[in-house]
């Protein structure tokens, strides 16, 4: 347990530096849709921390897959039911998407749909690695 919250804060730590990153694609789209044209500093100090959060927890819980008695399938069901409530929890309190059904509907088929792409780009990555290292046994 030890290692793995000395994992999770270190890859919490180096996601959160993305955090801003998230936001300001956030605040374009806004933009580029006309919804946003100014804020007030204690709502961008607090999107900022939100969004410094949110990473952190989104990068640290990549931890989880080195909890060496988890099988890899229970691993990623946690994976992506904290990154989908992580993502849920600061796009709602934050009022970056709507609290109705529809647009709610939207954000988890969007959700599902990345997570399910990510997986299958890492799958291929390391499913290439393992044929290159069985190649030069």
């Amino acid at each position: 347990m030890k290692a793995f919250i000395k994992t999770f804060i270190l890859h919490g730590l180096v996601a959160a530096g993305f955090g801003p990153l998230i936001l300001v694609s956030i605040y374009y789209g806004y933009q580029l849709a006309g919804k946003i044209t100014s804020l007030s500093i204690s709502e961008l100090n607090g999107n900022i921390i939100s969004a410094l959060l949110l990473a952190f927890i989104a990068g640290g819980i990549s931890a989880i897959f080195k909890v060496e008695k988890l099988p890899l399938g229970i691993a990623t069901l946690i994976d992506a039911i904290v990154l989908y409530v992580d993502y849920l929890f600061f796009y709602l309190i934050n009022d970056w998407i709507e609290k109705q059904p529809i647009p709610l509907l939207i954000f988890t088929v969007i959700f599902i749909i990345d997570y399910l792409i990510i997986w299958a780009i890492i799958y291929k990555q390391v499913k290439r690695q393992v044929q290159k290292i069985n190649q030069k046994l």
